[in-house]
């Protein structure tokens, strides 16, 4: 079994490096947080703040954005800087653009790379049910698709590197429309009189269903928590990057760019830090959706056009 060093305990890295742990895979991990670390220091696993020195032929990263994974392999006491690697896997969501550019850097040191960015929220990183959406060379997908599996509950070869990360942040576009769309709808609903989770046990089980009507909405917005695990900065960020990938496809997206305008200004509205969840609070009025926090009209309060 390969040896891994996991670098990027946060709430779903963590989740994630621990079922390869409870899995038995040699297991090293890296965080800047002691706090994250502490669980693996508990096991008896090999934890630094600093990667290079950490065992692991497969380096895999779950980090923010891809200037984190950048710096965490080729920075200043990065994993691949100090002891010989093999292939590299970036769960992260991340610029197609960035991880290319790093898998030839890599390369150089004949280092593959695999880009294998995850959809399925905190729950299915708990739960091993995660898909992964994997770019790279089909050898090093074969290789590496057992340990994948140990994570994951679907494993899809989408292309060359790259394509990985451009399929998840055109999902988190379909994501983002759909939790808002059916946000919207919820609210609407309940105005009228419906019971929300009536509306939503009719939309899952018609042509309306989506993961916001299955999971999202009825697991943290009716239940008040808006818990589910993404922060608004990030899912912007993630956003943002379909709206480049557009950009460079030449393609018109006026339903991407204004869902981009919305979100947005929720994020500068609402914090960064809230969880994707929480636009209930600034779409809804009183009830299970949230706060009063609706302008008249049916637009947010703050208006996302700048008017």
């Amino acid at each position: 079994m390969d040896s891994v060093l996991f670098i990027g305990a946060g709430r779903m890295g963590g989740l994630m490096a621990a079922r390869l742990a409870d899995s038995g895979v040699p297991l090293a991990v890296a965080d800047l947080s002691e706090e994250a670390l502490a669980p693996f220091r508990a096991r008896g696993l090999p934890v630094a703040t600093r990667a290079a020195d950490l065992p692991g032929a497969i380096v895999v990263t779950m980090l923010p954005t891809d200037r984190h994974v950048r710096e965490a392999l080729l920075g200043e006491g990065g994993a691949c800087t100090g002891l010989p690697r093999e292939i590299v896997v970036d769960m992260s969501t991340a610029a197609p653009a960035s991880t290319i550019t790093l898998s030839a850097d890599l390369g150089g040191q004949g280092v593959a790379v695999l880009d294998a960015p995850v959809s399925g929220g905190m729950a299915g990183a708990r739960a091993g049910t995660l898909t992964a959406m994997v770019g790279g060379a089909p050898e090093a997908f074969a290789r590496l698709r057992p340990l994948l599996g140990l994570m994951c509950g679907e494993v899809i070869h989408v292309g060359p590197v790259g394509s990985g990360h451009v399929i998840k942040a055109l999902n988190n576009y379909l994501s983002a429309a759909t939790l808002w769309s059916a946000t919207e709808a919820l609210i609407v609903g309940e105005r009228l009189g419906l019971d929300p989770a009536v509306m939503l046990k009719v939309w899952s089980a018609g042509s309306g269903t989506s993961h916001a009507t299955q999971v999202k909405l009825p697991n943290h917005v009716l239940t008040g928590t808006y818990d589910f695990g993404q922060t608004l900065e990030l899912f912007c960020k993630d956003i943002s990057i379909a709206v480049d990938l557009a950009r460079r496809a030449d393609a018109e997206t006026p339903t991407l760019d204004a869902l981009l305008a919305f979100w947005s200004a929720a994020r500068d509205r609402l914090g960064g830090q809230e969880d994707i969840t929480a636009i209930a609070r600034l779409i809804g009025g009183s009830g299970a959706a949230g706060g009063p926090m609706m302008a008249t009209g049916g637009r947010p309060a703050t208006d996302p056009s700048g008017g």
